[in-house]
């Protein structure tokens, strides 16, 4: 007879890494445990096209006060299911799952992000959330964290009490098909940035550097949901930088072979799932140098200070002047996405852990 596994995240009302890191490996985890997937809040976008489990459910929180009301619904739902284990997703539905185990049921919980720089920094309720996690953790509960970057950073801010894994973040099948046969650019450089516009992602820096290398022929284009501050929009405008927002693109496997490079300029990063994508379809990046970026790449990148815009102008003019091999870079990059972030290994790990409840 099958064990029961109860799922636990704040919404699928949007599609982000969170979500897709849960919902993508359901199916093959349903062919050994029965799914039960429960929100903190209503919508379902993946309803339609994926499995998302045996039986549904919504706490229905109206707000963070509701906590306790939300975990004590969570509780009928695990002892009316007879489940075994619980596994959560993002702050608030770890916080829910933790005040909603009993002694019966374990937990294993998915960190997304840096907790120092992220959640307990993150608007009007970042007073506490790190008292909540000191006070609502302990050493029966199972940490996954996507890099150890973010595990180092939990075990700094809260203390590892009990058993915890790095399980890299995977990266989806469509970017293994059609994986790009690199050719050196000759007399241009199209780059391609992939993420939500936001001023963590920093690309402030990136406009800088285009400004410094204005004679040279290069173009950006950005996909992700959000705009430029109108200082930037003005600052490419008056200095007719190619710099182009794209908006949203759902298939960003099928636009990344249009390009010669990745950027990623972000200051912070808990795993940088859009590099590792780009990786896997074949494009050398151009990196932001942070130690999460550093680890997801293992090197295989070329690495600039997300602090100065010299320091990327100077990373571009080298391509220029044939000083760098991409074509090396994206046959490495290749074979790294292939042996580490593929779904199927991170299923096999993920199901490896879950035996241990078992």
């Amino acid at each position: 007879m099958k064990k029961t596994v109860l799922y636990i995240i704040d919404s699928l009302a949007a599609i982000g890494g969170a979500e897709v890191m849960m919902v993508a490996p359901l199916q093959e985890i349903h062919r050994q445990y029965n799914i039960i997937v429960v929100t903190l809040y209503p919508g379902n976008v993946f309803e339609k096209n994926n499995f998302t489990g045996d039986k549904q459910y919504c706490l229905n929180m109206t707000s963070r006060s509701e906590v306790f009301s939300a975990a004590k619904k969570l509780k009928k739902i695990i002892e009316e299911n007879e489940v075994t284990f619980v596994h959560s997703f993002l702050y608030w539905s770890i916080v829910v799952a933790r005040l909603a185990m009993s002694k019966k049921t374990s937990h294993i919980f998915s960190l997304a992000s840096m907790v120092t720089k992220h959640i307990y920094q993150h608007k009007w309720y970042s007073g506490y959330t790190q008292l909540i996690d000191k006070m609502t953790y302990n050493k029966k509960q199972v940490v996954i964290s996507p890099t150890k970057e973010v595990l180092d950073d939990f075990d700094r801010s809260i203390g590892i009490k009990g058993k915890a894994k790095v399980l890299h973040n995977f990266v989806l099948d469509d970017f293994f098909k059609n994986q790009i046969e690199y050719q050196q650019p000759d007399d241009q450089l199209r780059f391609v940035a992939v993420g939500n516009i936001k001023e963590v992602k920093n690309y402030q820096v990136i406009i800088d550097a285009f400004q410094l290398l204005s004679h040279l022929p290069i173009s950006l284009d950005i996909y992700g949901l959000g705009n430029l501050t109108e200082l930037q929009q003005k600052q490419i405008n008056e200095n007719n930088l190619a710099i182009y927002q794209m908006g949203c693109e759902h298939k960003i496997d099928e636009i990344l072979s249009q390009y010669d490079a990745f950027i990623m300029s972000s200051f912070l990063e808990g795993f940088g799932i859009s590099a590792a994508e780009a990786m896997a379809k074949g494009l050398p990046l151009l990196l932001s140098d942070i130690k999460t970026l550093k680890e997801v790449s293992q090197g295989n990148a070329l690495f600039f200070n997300p602090h100065n815009p010299q320091s990327l102008a100077d990373l571009i003019s080298s391509i220029f002047d044939k000083k760098e091999d991409l074509k090396e870079l994206s046959e490495k990059g290749k074979l790294i996405a292939k042996a580490e972030y593929t779904k199927q290994k991170y299923v096999d790990e993920l199901l490896e852990l879950y035996q241990d409840f078992c």
